[in-house]
């Protein structure tokens, strides 16, 4: 019993140790696959024409292989430094829609603070001055006929717009909380 250990392990040992030693050759198989130097195309840049332009001369393509499974040649792609245009072509269906969703305005049931309520010039003034102080929030002019409300803010819930007021009612004591349609925020 402990002859055949004792044959099996110098077996063993003769066999891995021997793939061992063959897997560290230069001639692996294996290293190939981790070069460090990669499959290249030669580019000579012809300036003749336009010096800021690059250009592949097809003539002087040098392609370089030596990877295990044969030589792929594939033609490169030139370089170019200029701009592009991209023309985007759909049906009249398709367009139609994606105008229709673009023009859409999207709103949201919400909460804005109205800090004035009254003629059409003092509101203006008053959206102006609030835009100055206010610069985080959105301010709107709205047309309640016949006069003009200045409303601050995109609130989505009644908290949020109680906890603006106290701010604005130091500025404008006649402030208060007005259910509306809102924007959407921005993401």
């Amino acid at each position: 019993m402990c002859r055949r250990i004792n044959l099996l392990a110098i077996i063993y040992f003769c066999c891995f140790n021997a793939t061992g030693i063959a897997a560290q050759s230069d001639k692996s198989w294996w290293k190939n696959i981790f070069r460090t130097e990669c499959d290249t195309t030669l580019v000579q840049a012809d300036n003749s024409q336009n010096p800021d332009s690059i250009h592949i001369v097809s003539d002087l393509l040098e392609v370089q292989s030596d990877s295990v499974y044969g030589a792929n040649i594939l033609p490169a792609l030139p370089v170019r430094n200029t701009m592009g245009i991209v023309v985007v072509r759909m049906e009249d269906a398709v367009t139609e829609i994606e105008l229709k969703a673009l023009s859409k305005r999207n709103v949201l049931k919400g909460y804005r603070v109205q800090i004035y309520f009254g003629d059409l010039e003092t509101a203006r003034a008053v959206k102006a001055q609030c835009r100055k102080r206010l610069e985080e929030r959105n301010v709107y002019l709205e047309s309640i006929a016949p006069n003009y409300s200045v409303v601050v803010g995109d609130f989505r819930n009644r908290w949020e717009a109680e906890s603006a007021l106290p701010n604005l009612k130091k500025r404008y004591p006649s402030a208060l909380i007005i259910p509306t349609d809102i924007e959407l925020p921005k993401l």
